[in-house]
């Protein structure tokens, strides 16, 4: 969700590039209208701000801090409402940069098409979506591509867990001289 954020101030703050043929940039906003980026663009956007705002992307942030993780399992009934809190925070600013940028976002994917495309190709890749092969091919793909990352997890997920495991010993050994870094551990205190 951060990345996600960042996408959108850099892709908003972006200088645009040398202007390309408007033709190619016809082609290209075309395209990009059949893809749908703009509407899934706001379809993710708000699945990100709705996990922001129920305090679990807070949460996970936190989770990076030292002592965080032990204290929240030993207190969630009261760390959850002030996640939540923040996390309605978080998500009405994330909310208004991205409302405000997402227009942005698909322009940038315009002029993404149009300098990556030729005029030739960008109009072939419009009229394949044209279609009905090209209609199924998109209404599918990303079905296609969610079961595709859901058998890649059950294939290696387990078996990278298992090899992690095997080789804890190798990683902690390679991670102790940040021990020495980090420096002692302060007393405790009587």
């Amino acid at each position: 969700m951060i990345t996600l954020l960042t996408a959108l101030v850099v892709a908003a703050g972006t200088p645009a590039a040398a202007p390309a043929d408007p033709a190619r940039l016809a082609a290209a906003r075309t395209l990009v209208q059949q893809l749908q980026i703009g509407p899934q663009l706001q379809k993710m956007l708000a699945q990100n701000v709705q996990v922001m705002r129920s305090g679990v992307a807070m949460r996970a942030l936190l989770s990076q801090q030292p002592g965080f993780v032990p204290a929240y399992q030993a207190n969630k009934a009261k760390f959850d409402p002030i996640l939540q809190k923040a996390g309605g925070i978080q998500a009405d600013i994330a909310d208004n940069v991205m409302r405000d940028n997402a227009s942005a976002v698909v322009d940038a994917a315009v002029r993404s098409y149009a300098a990556n495309y030729t005029l030739a190709e960008l109009q072939g890749l419009s009229a394949f979506y044209k279609t009905p092969l090209g209609q199924s091919f998109f209404a599918k793909d990303g079905r296609v591509r969610a079961e595709i990352n859901e058998s890649g997890n059950k294939i290696m997920g387990a078996k990278l867990q298992t090899a992690m495991q095997a080789n804890a010993s190798r990683i902690s050994a390679a991670l102790a001289p940040l021990k020495t870094i980090a420096g002692p551990k302060p007393a405790a205190k009587k």
